[in-house]
């Protein structure tokens, strides 16, 4: 694996808006909203939409209180397919791709503390479900979302499993991520972004994703240096687009948090703070002064929701790690 130097950065510098008080009590105040809806996400009071579960998991890993909720971790063991995936709905055995890479990222993260035989065994069954799945071309597939973001989701589990169990020289898997990765970076358009039209065609949520779970481990993983030059490009491209309010996609609170928090890693990975901190923060306000008193929707002034909040909370947990002199490939699982 590649190491890069951690950039050294002041937090008084990029904080001149956002002070540390204030962003650690919308914090706590947003993981109490979450947490006041426990039973509309947690597997330990029934079934649920295992999408809004993975989104409070992340949350609990960034929070650091893995091992206080280790059973909501282990409970997913218990609603994996036969197949070595999960579906959308728990207790239901309608595998989905987007979801079966996702719920396993976070328990292959999660077990990293709990060291629990069961959850292993689980991600190594998903680990087959996946690899065997690929498509001739590169691509993995999933009927509710479009290649690209199906195939980087799969990046994303590929690259934190290799991690978290040392085995970055897999052969098996990094050929698999290295054909996705080539798929990938043969969709890119001119504008920088990537866009499928017949998904999200403003293409912000979709590079986001691509160059978070895709580009910044190809840097990491497989040394491709031309990932920074590529990562770089379209982070222009995608502060082009923000709006004058820090606002992305006609303020769409998901893509201004996608947005947000793939420029944070860029930012970090590649030495960048001091050109991209002030987009960041501009983002980051919008999304803290347009907020519900408790919770985000998925734009303003509609009802909070449990995912939209998880993305919330997720985003700010990552500006602070931002404003510290701690690497953020840390909570994308590049690195331990």
């Amino acid at each position: 694996m590649n190491s890069r130097p951690i950039n050294h950065f002041n937090l008084e510098k990029i904080m001149t808006t956002i002070v540390q008080n204030e962003l650690d009590e919308v914090i706590e105040s947003e993981w109490g909203y979450l947490m006041s809806k426990v039973g509309d996400w947690s597997l330990l009071h029934g079934e649920q939409d295992m999408e809004v579960l993975e989104h409070v998991l992340r949350c609990i890993l960034h929070l650091g209180d893995t091992n206080k909720y280790a059973n909501d971790f282990i409970e997913c063991v218990k609603v994996q397919n036969p197949d070595g995936g999960w579906s959308k709905q728990s207790h239901t055995d309608k595998t989905s791709m987007w979801i079966t890479t996702f719920v396993a990222l976070k328990i292959c993260r999660g077990n990293l503390t709990l060291n629990n035989p069961k959850i292993e065994e689980s991600v190594q069954r998903a680990l087959e479900y996946v690899l065997s799945s690929q498509e001739e071309d590169g691509h993995w597939a999933d009927p509710e979302w479009s290649h690209l973001d199906t195939t980087c989701s799969v990046s994303v589990f590929l690259t934190a499993y290799q991690v978290t169990h040392d085995q970055q020289g897999d052969e098996r898997i990094n050929n698999a991520r290295k054909r996705g990765y080539d798929f990938i970076i043969n969709w890119q358009r001119d504008s920088g972004l990537w866009k499928d039209d017949t998904f999200h065609p403003a293409g912000i949520e979709t590079t986001a994703h691509l160059m978070q779970y895709t580009l910044v481990p190809g840097y990491f993983m497989d040394g491709i240096d031309y990932a920074q030059k590529i990562c770089l490009e379209a982070a222009d491209s995608m502060v082009a687009e923000q709006a004058q309010n820090g606002s992305w996609d006609s303020e769409n609170m998901d893509h201004t948090m996608d947005a947000c928090r793939n420029l944070m890693l860029v930012a970090d990975t590649f030495k960048q703070k001091d050109k991209y901190a002030p987009v960041i923060q501009k983002g980051v306000r919008w999304l803290m002064d347009e907020k519900n008193e408790q919770g985000w929707g998925d734009y303003k002034e509609e009802p909070s929701n449990i995912e939209r909040t998880a993305d919330g909370l997720d985003t700010l947990l990552k500006y602070r790690r931002f404003c510290s002199n701690d690497p953020m490939s840390d909570f994308w699982a590049y690195s331990k």
